[in-house]
């Protein structure tokens, strides 16, 4: 009988025991939940933030030029300075705007994605603008910088746009200009020739457009 009650004993301390480890287990579970949600809160909050501005962004494109999405238009353009087409195809030329770009490789192919966005946002995307009589490019340099480059009329060379074979009555209107399926486009600025200018123009229309 004294065996029985002494078993009866140490099994009601062993519970006790055991109570104490599961309490103390809880607790520091707790804790390091506690922890956790103290690292991991800021973390969410911060990225919350980020994308609220990174929305912010996004309306005012919606806003100003259109849905993304509301458009897929092509058309074919060539930017000549000198003689010599810039070579968009280049990694450093492609896919610089969701609204209107060159991708795939390809460069002379444009992808306008929005229902109101000019050719102007493609060139400011590429550092690039045309603007009265001049058509200017920010290229980088050594120290990334970057230096302006103005190409602008004068008494030898002058800029010149055309939308379709058509020449433009201002080269700066082009930055304006919202393109159409299978328009073709070309921004050249020298001192061309009638021939040269002919060529130049009978070249374009020998690019492919290619609607990807």
């Amino acid at each position: 009988m004294f065996g029985k009650k002494k078993s009866s004993s140490n099994g009601g301390g062993s519970k006790v025991k055991n109570k104490k480890r599961s309490g103390s287990y809880l607790d520091a579970s707790k804790k390091k939940r506690q922890k956790y949600l103290m690292i991991i809160i800021p973390i969410i909050a911060a990225l919350v933030a980020i994308l609220a501005i990174s929305g912010t962004r996004y309306s005012s494109e919606i806003n100003k030029f259109g849905t993304v999405g509301s458009a897929h238009e092509h058309a074919a353009f060539i930017i000549n300075v000198n003689g010599t087409p810039i070579d968009f195809s280049q990694p450093q030329y492609q896919v610089k705007s969701r609204l209107i770009h060159v991708e795939g490789g390809d460069g002379f192919t444009l992808h306008r994605h929005t229902d109101r966005v000019p050719f102007g946002e493609f060139l400011r995307s590429e550092n690039m603008n045309v603007e009265d009589s001049c058509f200017s490019i920010l290229e980088e340099t050594s120290n990334q910088q970057g230096q302006q480059q103005e190409y602008c009329t004068n008494g030898t060379e002058e800029l010149r746009a055309f939308v379709n074979g058509k020449e433009l009555e201002s080269p700066s209107s082009l930055g304006d200009y919202i393109l159409k399926d299978d328009d073709r486009i070309l921004l050249i600025y020298g001192n061309q020739t009638a021939d040269q200018l002919t060529q130049a123009l009978s070249e374009l229309e020998q690019v492919p457009i290619l609607k990807t």
